[in-house]
């Protein structure tokens, strides 16, 4: 009857070999193209995660198992999840990853002769670690993708808002799309700043991006102005199709205290014959 002991020997000494064969298995099941270099990293890996595993097999207490693998396996765990674009390509292969791995670990038992005891033993551990990795993947894949969200949702704001300049001391703040908390607040903390640095005599907020008027947008509107006025900025508004000024009126928003123009070119002029 063959030992634990023999058992992992067998694995350190013959890594690269079982790794190999679980390689050639794994590329077959992912439907993504893998660099040339990554698939010579995994080969690698794969050599090295039998040398762990067999390492694993002498550890009783199962913590200390976890422990270290979330050490040896973290690097290579975020470099496979940075090429994912979507989950499913992470846990679609993973069934019949796990079940081909158990089936070679479990052959290799047999080969050596472990017991049943023992070969139980080994199969739990090696579910045990697949289960771990597969709970560290899907974790650093949305820590991975929230920070992409984050990264977009930045650059999105910056475009949502671009301040155009026109002439001299006049520039124009188109606001398309709907006017949100994220938005109000980059506009204020962002956008308000930077028109402070522009010596600006004159904003025309251009409102014909957007689709509808709300309180809550007219509130965040407001806000910018009082600010810019309190910059000694001049603030027009542009843009007000008849169905958003209906909209205004209907819902008792009240731009009485800001001029409006149907568009842009029109607060232009008007500005140009004010400083005559």
């Amino acid at each position: 009857m063959g030992s634990i002991q023999d058992f992992a020997a067998y694995l350190k000494e013959n890594g690269q070999e079982l790794g190999e064969k679980l390689l050639v298995y794994s590329l077959g099941k992912v439907d993504i193209e893998i660099p040339k270099h990554m698939v010579e990293d995994a080969r690698k890996n794969n050599g090295r995660f039998f040398e762990f595993f067999s390492e694993t097999l002498i550890v009783e207490k199962e913590e200390s198992v976890e422990e270290k693998y979330l050490k040896w396996s973290k690097e290579n765990i975020e470099q496979q999840v940075s090429m994912i674009d979507k989950l499913s390509s992470l846990i679609k292969p993973y069934p019949d990853t796990r079940m081909y791995f158990s089936d070679l670990i479990g052959t290799i038992c047999l080969n050596n002769n472990l017991s049943t005891k023992d070969t139980l033993f080994v199969l739990n551990r090696l579910n045990f670690i697949l289960d771990i990795n597969m709970r560290e993947s899907v974790l650093i894949f949305e820590r991975y993708k929230n920070r992409i969200n984050e990264e977009s949702r930045r650059e999105i704001l910056e475009l949502s808002a671009p301040i155009v300049p026109i002439q001299p001391g006049v520039v124009v703040l188109p606001l398309v799309g709907k006017i949100d908390a994220a938005r109000a607040e980059h506009l204020m903390t962002k956008t308000i700043p930077a028109m402070s640095e522009m010596e600006l005599d004159c904003v025309i907020i251009d409102f014909s991006g957007i689709v509808t008027v709300d309180n809550e947008v007219a509130g965040h509107v407001f806000d910018i102005t009082n600010v810019l006025k309190l910059l000694g900025v001049d603030v027009n508004v542009s843009g007000l199709r008849p169905e958003l000024a209906q909209h205004i009126v209907l819902n008792g928003i009240h731009f009485k205290d800001i001029q409006t123009f149907s568009n842009v070119q029109q607060a232009v002029k008007d500005w140009d014959v004010k400083i005559l």
